[in-house]
Formats: structure tokens, sequence, C-alpha cells
């Protein structure tokens, strides 16, 4: 049976533009701190872009949008995680320089944020030629193998992601539509870092 031009007799199908979804879809996939409204413009924007026309489509974009979502998530966290951990970095950096109370007294207060305690370790660091990106690299080190299985399940997230607009595109090849606008679109939508915002925060389960 042939298929008539979706420009002209085909409405797009809208995912529902609230996080709550429906009852097929169920509720977005947030964790504790991610913001909702931040979810939902994301769904809406990319929702736009691709433009649902029946059921597999816009499962097909749900998925999308939950990739998206996973991979800035993942390096949202990666950043997070090298930050919490950085008072590791900062005693393998102290421990040539002073003894171990003193270390361990700085690195307390430089957790505290203390403005002397900062103050005393930046200028420990000067004397010894280095910098706060020292200390970075060190925690890098630290948690080297959590930040490689990060980027692996960061990469896994896209290649699920690529496929999906893989299937898409091979899903619309007999309707002469073009997808590329809308992949570029969505991969434009990763350097968008999605911060929590007061007052519209998921609580925990």
């Amino acid at each position: 049976m042939n298929r008539t031009d979706p420009e002209s007799s085909t409405t797009p199908v809208s995912l529902p533009e609230q996080s709550g979804g429906s009852a097929l879809f169920g509720p977005a996939p947030l964790i504790e701190g991610e913001d909702t409204a931040t979810y939902d413009e994301l769904l809406v924007q990319i929702s736009g872009a691709v433009k649902p026309t029946d059921i597999l489509e816009e499962i097909w974009v749900r998925d999308l949008v939950d990739l998206v979502w996973e991979a800035l998530r993942l390096r949202r966290l990666k950043a997070k995680l090298i930050t919490a951990a950085a008072h590791k970095g900062l005693e393998r950096i102290l421990n040539p320089l002073v003894n171990w109370n003193k270390r361990e007294e700085l690195v307390r207060g430089w957790v505290a944020r203390k403005p002397t305690v900062m103050i005393e370790v930046n200028k420990l660091l000067a004397s010894a030629g280095l910098a706060m990106d020292a200390v970075m690299a060190e925690t890098l080190s630290f948690k080297l193998d959590d930040v490689e299985r990060i980027d692996r399940m960061i990469a896994t997230a896209e290649g699920r992601r690529n496929a999906i607009l893989r299937e898409l595109d091979r899903h619309r090849r007999t309707w002469g539509q073009d997808l590329r606008p809308a992949a570029q679109q969505i991969e434009d939508a990763e350097f968008k870092v999605i911060e929590a915002k007061p007052g519209n925060k998921r609580s925990a389960a």
C-alpha cells in the first residue's frame, strides 16, 4: 500500500509536555536534585525537532530524551565526583610539603573553605611551583578508574541515542523526510548543562 505524503496529510503526534507523562511512558527518570522543568523543556525541544508521527516515533523520541538526559547527567556527576574527591588530591600534593598533623589540619580547613587555610594552602602550593590544577590532576589520578567507567557509560548512552536516530531515519525513508536537522539539534542539546533549579526538584524515592 502506498503511503501518503506526511506533509500534506499527517499531523505530528506530540508527546506529553510534562515529565509526569502518560500512563504509557510513566514519570520522567529523574534522581534527587534534578529539575523537572529542565527535563520537560528538553522533552518539548526534542519532540518539536523530530515531530513524531506515530506511536513508534513517540516511543523513540521518549527514549532519545532519556538517553540525552542520561549522558548529560553522567557528565555532570563526573565533574561532581572529581570535586567531591578533591581533598584526596590535596592530601597527596601536601604529603611531601608538610608533616602528617599539619596536612590533616590543612585538608580539614580547606574542605571547610576556611579563608585563612585557603590562603595558606595556596601559598604552600606556590612555594612548590604548583597551583590548584595540580590538586585536580592528583584527584583525577585517584579517581581515574571511576572516571573511565563513567566515560564508557556516556559512550554507551550516546551509542544507543545514535542507534535510535538511525531507526527513526529508516522508519521515515519511505516518507521522504530528512531527520538530519533534528539529529543535529539533539546533538547540540547535549552541550547544555543541566543544573538543579530551586523549588522544582524531584524528591528522593
